[in-house]
């Protein structure tokens, strides 16, 4: 399966973050319709640039797949920032790198 959601092949999320991803929605028991998303300031009011939150899903996003189950949305405005980017889950932690 692409590691780039659907539509777009210059972001890229490596397997260990998806599988990280797949192990956090398993683990907190999401409701339907919800999903975890990759999400900035002020979406995201954690530390750093980016993070990940539980959020409802809308019809711009673009969803992050593993084994045909989606496990992470990234939406339209979002992406287009992230040309050349690879996010992935390394020393317990998740990292964007943009090239």
């Amino acid at each position: 399966m692409n590691d780039a959601p659907q539509g777009l092949t210059d972001f890229r999320v490596t397997d260990q973050a998806k599988e990280e991803l797949s192990r956090i929605l398993v683990g907190r028991k999401i409701e339907a319709g919800r999903c975890l998303r990759l999400a900035v300031p002020p979406a995201w009011p954690g530390p750093g640039d980016f993070g990940i939150v539980v959020d409802d899903e809308k019809g711009e996003d673009h969803a992050v797949t593993l084994r045909g189950a989606k496990i992470m949305l990234v939406d339209d405005h979002l992406l287009a920032k992230l040309s050349n980017s690879v996010l992935d889950f390394k020393e317990a932690a998740f990292s964007l790198d943009v090239y």
